[in-house]
């Protein structure tokens, strides 16, 4: 016959060795009281030691169309404070080291539409600093790196002469438009006979659809003036709201971190102590 006793559990056996460890702590309360305590204790002492925190976002809007070049640059930026590179930060923000120091991270989040072709174009971007009255700056640094890059630039520029030839393409038309409306009420005159009788000479002047047109131009005009002072790439939509507390040190998290810990080291020591115990008790047993 087959000898199946290998595959049989000894449910006790394994029982006996998932409760052990807290046997242990039991049997060495006070130890373990007291490794506790140390933890509560250093978790304290690190809430007051360790420098503090802050967090604040902003939220930014690419005003180019379906231009996601930004996205990889704040991407690099996200990388450069990952990496504690603080001279890279202060080169590409235009601030000096001091101010760049203080960034312990940069998060990026993008704001995205349910369809996957479409997007908002904006993104939120998480900033964690030491210290919380140099948010402002570093917000404006990260939004003139994105609008003076050499790419956005070019973009800027192409926008703004696009503008300039609109708005000379319809100055030009309404004077030419004033000036056909001058030779018309100069040329056309009614005939004597016809005093009071309105105008017949081939298609009048209509004077209505004439200020239409006027109109209308001058309502593109506006336009593209409006759209000429809105000109920049990017549009802080949210600035920058701080925190009035810190993130970080938390005395929660502390000890969630450090109690776990300091009940290992404690089932450490208590098993070594029972170790030594029975090597005292029985110096024959190695």
């Amino acid at each position: 016959m087959t000898d199946y006793k290998d595959d049989i559990i000894d449910i006790s056996a394994f029982m006996e060795k998932v409760v052990y460890p807290f046997r242990l702590l039991l049997r060495h309360y006070k130890l373990t009281v007291a490794y506790v305590l140390l933890g509560v204790l250093l978790a304290i002492v690190l809430k007051f030691v360790l420098p503090p925190v802050y967090s604040a976002s902003f939220i930014i809007k690419n005003n180019e169309k379906k231009d996601n070049y930004y996205v990889n640059m704040l991407m690099d930026l996200e990388k450069l404070a990952k990496d504690d590179d603080e001279a890279g930060l202060a080169r590409e923000l235009r601030l000096p080291e001091e101010t760049t120091h203080l960034i312990s991270q940069i998060t990026l989040t993008v704001i995205s539409s349910a369809k996957s072709s479409d997007s908002s174009g904006a993104a939120i971007v998480n900033l964690f600093m030491k210290q919380k009255d140099k948010f402002l700056e570093v917000q404006n640094g990260i939004t003139n790196y994105l609008e003076n890059s050499p790419h956005f630039t070019k973009l800027k520029a192409a926008r703004l002469n696009n503008l300039d030839s609109m708005r000379s393409r319809l100055t030009r038309e309404i004077r030419e438009i004033d000036s056909v409306k001058k030779l018309v009420v100069n040329t056309i005159k009614p005939s004597a006979g016809m005093v009071g009788a309105g105008l017949v000479y081939n298609v009048p002047l209509d004077p209505f659809r004439a200020y239409e047109v006027n109109m209308a131009h001058y309502k593109e005009q506006l336009t593209l003036i409006s759209q000429k002072i809105l000109t920049n790439s990017f549009e802080l939509i949210k600035p920058c709201v701080v925190s009035k507390k810190p993130v970080f040190p938390k005395l929660k998290w502390l000890l969630l971190a450090i109690i776990p810990v300091c009940i290992l080291l404690a089932m450490g020591h208590a098993y070594y102590r029972e170790q030594k115990q029975k090597r005292q008790d029985n110096p024959k047993v190695r």
